[in-house]
């Protein structure tokens, strides 16, 4: 059950994408994001990924389609999410600053029928361009 819910954390992460917004201060390219998974009773994980991210879609994107994106507001070059799934609910925040990024998010699940809260870093900077 418990690797389910970092699937699922994981998912949030990559789903909080497609946003239209106004655009941050960010440089477009090819961007390393790592996040810093922090769940209760479990030792924490990072994984890193790559993404192309441009001012006009500044988040990583994914095509799962089970959840849905709410409450999408842009201030200054901070972004805050609230993102539904059947099984899960997150509530996240982005700050760019040019080459890098700083943010994080909280997301709700039942495990064994109780909710529990998993809270996530996220870390990025800019490392080249876009491969095409």
């Amino acid at each position: 059950m418990r690797k389910g819910v970092y699937i699922i954390a994981t998912l949030l992460f990559l789903l909080f994408a497609g946003l239209s917004f106004a655009a941050p201060n960010m440089e477009d390219g090819l961007w390393e994001i790592t996040s810093t998974i922090d769940m209760p009773g479990m030792p924490s994980r990072s994984f890193t990924n790559t993404s192309c991210l441009t001012k006009e879609k500044a988040v990583p994107q994914t095509t799962d389609s089970s959840c849905t994106l709410k409450d999408v507001k842009t201030q200054g070059d901070t972004v805050t999410w609230t993102v539904v799934c059947k099984e899960a609910t997150s509530k996240g925040r982005v700050t760019y600053a040019r080459t890098t990024m700083e943010g994080a998010f909280e997301t709700t699940v039942k495990s064994e029928g109780q909710p529990m809260t998993i809270k996530s870093i996220m870390k990025g900077k800019r490392i080249g361009p876009c491969n095409k």
